[in-house]
């Protein structure tokens, strides 16, 4: 570790004096037991739990400015969540897509900024790692949540569709709050009514979002392919179930009836196992009756998604 412990000591207002007097701490065998989860280092030294010596040589991993772990945490978006609440302004509100991550929905990646909510009356400070966005905050947009607050899941879900600034397209968010609706963990018709009379930036897009979600969608990438067809005039249904008289072949991912054009994701789990020839076995059924396929890629959803929709308009074309 570098100096960066001494740093976080000098900004915290520990004077080196006083870490000198308790070079000998309480306990002298502060080990990672000792610590369940995140701390502010100039707290601990403070209290004499670690001395100065300690904090920086020992095995803690630094999160944010004067906020450690020990090195046996999983180190994920949910511990820099749980560090960061720590050091944040008081009456910030975790939200968005971190407070998803929190609750059981892995939208955010392990370094991604965590997002918090500030009062627009308060001032505050940049925090290198977060994301703090000043808004307003109602009383009923947030709870407890370990030492500060969280969203609530209809706040929380607003957040995650008006935020532009973390520049997520309005497939993505769309594509999340499907996984919100098919979880049951908001429902369409409070979110509709609770978006209804806000003003908040961003909320256009928002109520956008929601006349684009269905629930029925089983993946995010899923649901971004269909939003991008949507925003192109193509109607894609998802989920939808094919039958040999009363043999069932398969479901799509995404299907123009009219066309009989259907329309499928293939992530990498498409490429393991036997899954290659289960998807080939499918669809060659489902090819029998009529239908055509379009196979979608990572790489082309999100390197070339303007291509992905002409190649599924020249294949409706194709067939009408």
């Amino acid at each position: 570790m570098d100096n960066s412990a001494e740093d976080d000591l000098e900004v915290a207002g520990v004077p080196e004096a006083d870490v000198i007097v308790r070079s000998v701490p309480s306990n002298r065998h502060a080990t990672t037991c000792e610590f369940s989860g995140p701390f502010v280092g100039s707290r601990a030294v403070s209290e004499g739990d670690l001395t100065r010596a300690q904090l920086r040589s020992g095995p803690y991993n630094r999160l944010f400015q004067d906020v450690y772990a020990p090195m046996g945490i999983p180190h994920d978006h949910v511990l820099r969540c749980k560090a960061a609440i720590l050091v944040v302004p008081d009456g910030a509100v975790l939200t968005g897509c971190s407070a998803a991550t929190v609750r059981g929905f892995a939208f955010s990646l392990e370094n991604d900024p965590v997002e918090f909510a500030v009062p627009e009356e308060k001032g505050f400070h940049s925090l290198r790692g977060t994301h703090l966005r000043r808004t307003r905050l109602l009383g009923h947009d947030f709870e407890p949540w370990r030492d500060g607050l969280i969203a609530t899941p209809l706040r929380m879900t607003m957040d995650i569709l008006t935020d532009t600034r973390l520049r997520r397209s309005l497939p993505r968010v769309v594509g999340m709050l499907d996984m919100l609706l098919r979880a049951g963990f908001v429902d369409g018709e409070m979110l509709k009514a609770y978006l209804a009379h806000r003003r908040d930036n961003g909320i256009v897009r928002a109520r956008q979002a929601l006349a684009f979600s269905d629930e029925r969608a089983e993946s995010i990438p899923e649901s971004e392919v269909r939003v991008w067809l949507g925003l192109h005039k193509i109607e894609a249904e998802p989920q939808v179930e094919v039958y040999r008289g009363t043999r069932f072949l398969g479901r799509l991912d995404l299907a123009i009836r009219e066309a009989k054009v259907a329309v499928e994701y293939d992530g990498a789990w498409h490429l393991e196992g036997d899954q290659p020839r289960l998807d080939a076995r499918r669809r060659a059924m489902i090819e029998a009756e009529g239908w055509t396929f379009v196979v979608i890629t990572k790489d082309e959803l999100y390197a070339t998604p303007r291509a992905m929709v002409h190649r599924v308009q020249a294949a409706i074309n194709s067939r009408v």
